[in-house]
């Protein structure tokens, strides 16, 4: 009986990440880098061959104190390999970190079962917001700040 409830599971995949806030600006993640908490991220599936690009598969999350997500797809069938997933930055609820950069902004992500992996968790690349410059020398001499935003 236990096997009959696990085998009708199957077909449900987790999709998982972290969201973060980049400091310092560099482009990826460092050890100045910040989780966000209260961040929500949306995945998004669409027909490789769409002409309309329109939605097929979705589901949204929200990060939790350690700037993790996770979200289930429920009875993904085997189509989906005839998919184009990625997960995507929403909104920040940081105000001095809600600057999207595109190409940090989203990652795809895989939902095929039969690629290799033995677990129907997917990971997505860590996704990030950037840190406002003004916020970045907030704890500095102002004539500084002024100084460096006249040469960006």
């Amino acid at each position: 009986m236990a096997m009959a409830v696990q085998g009708s599971r199957h077909s449900d995949f987790f999709v998982e990440g972290e969201v973060y806030c980049d400091t310092c600006r560099a482009g990826f993640v460092t050890n100045v880098t910040t989780a966000i908490q209260g961040a929500r991220v949306r995945l998004e599936c669409r027909h490789y061959m769409s002409a309309s690009g329109s939605v097929e598969r979705s589901a949204e999350g929200t990060t939790d104190a350690t700037g993790h997500y996770r979200m289930e797809l429920v009875e993904v069938d085997n189509r989906g390999a005839e998919l184009v997933c990625a997960v995507a930055l929403l909104s920040s609820p940081v105000p001095e970190c809600h600057e999207m950069e595109v190409g940090r902004d989203r990652a795809p992500v895989t939902l095929v079962q039969d690629v290799g992996l033995a677990t129907m968790v997917r990971r997505a690349n860590p996704l990030g917001f950037l840190q406002t410059m003004l916020a970045r020398y907030a704890d500095t001499d102002t004539r500084y700040v002024d100084t460096k935003m006249r040469h960006l």
